[in-house]
């Protein structure tokens, strides 16, 4: 704790925002993985309350958790890296003497990006792992990394980043210009950081889902049912003629359960730690 205390503010940040990360994706963790299979899903008609029951039923309670390790160790450094880019670009935008909420937008939009790019490899492996069901096609994350490189090779785990990362512009943007907007305009109680949190995730996804889905269905093209995309245009083709306009927010229902507390949880973590620690 003396040594914590004791921090530069920078490695603080990265450490808080590790920390967040890893708690906010944990809790959410079941619904993480609903997501990600009704992203996946041909049929996106099945009712949510009818699926999910037969999911634990098939698989168990556990594979509510699948991919869950190898996310954690893609969320603690990329949300560290997060809030660190941001915290550091804020500071050098104020500089200029730009509007505040503005700095908020792009600094957040950079922190997106430059974390989205760092981890992407990982964000892959994750998804492939959540995806399968009862390890269908992966016994582990080692051996999803041997089986996608043999069949890739290292462009094979850059599936989608473009396009994902053009996300972030909307998303991280907006998530954080909405969190920072509500701290500066309101009263910092517990319960109002909380609910700021809660706001700025539901704000930001529903700026931002399409790109999250397209990236996925990138990511596990060729793989559990999916047609091999020769890009992203032909993902895109592929999908509306599947189920139109509502393939491109498949999952967006658990997304929004999922990500208000998670994005809660993620920022009063760090307020928290910056106050106490």
């Amino acid at each position: 704790l003396f040594t914590l205390i004791n921090m530069d503010d920078n490695v603080k940040n990265f450490v808080y925002a590790g920390f967040g990360g890893m708690l906010s994706r944990t809790a959410t963790a079941p619904l993480e993985r609903l997501k990600v299979l009704y992203q996946n899903k041909k049929d996106i008609n099945v009712s949510y309350y009818t699926y999910f029951p037969k999911l634990i039923k098939r698989e168990g309670y556990l594979s509510l958790f699948n991919g869950n390790g190898i996310n954690c160790l893609r969320v603690i450094p990329e949300s560290a890296i997060r809030y660190s880019v941001f915290d550091k670009s804020n500071k050098y935008l104020e500089e200029y003497s730009m509007n505040k909420n503005l700095n908020y937008f792009i600094a957040g939009s950079i922190s997106g990006i430059v974390a989205s790019n760092v981890v992407y490899p990982l964000e892959t492996i994750r998804t492939k792992l959540t995806a399968q069901s009862n390890n269908n096609l992966y016994s582990g994350y080692i051996d999803c990394i041997k089986k996608s490189y043999y069949k890739n090779g290292i462009k094979g785990f850059y599936k989608g980043n473009v396009l994902y990362t053009l996300g972030m512009i909307p998303y991280q943007g907006t998530n954080f210009l909405t969190y920072q907007y509500l701290k500066d305009n309101y009263e910092n109680t517990n319960t109002n950081l909380l609910l700021f949190g809660s706001i700025s995730g539901f704000t930001s996804i529903s700026c931002s889902y399409p790109f999250e889905i397209l990236k996925r269905r990138m990511q596990l093209s060729g793989e559990l049912g999916n047609p091999t995309y020769k890009n992203t245009l032909s993902c895109i083709s592929h999908m509306y003629k599947q189920n139109g306009l509502r393939a491109f927010y498949a999952g967006l229902i658990p997304q929004y359960i999922k990500l208000i507390p998670a994005n809660c949880i993620f920022f009063y973590t760090i307020e928290i730690s910056k106050k106490y620690l």
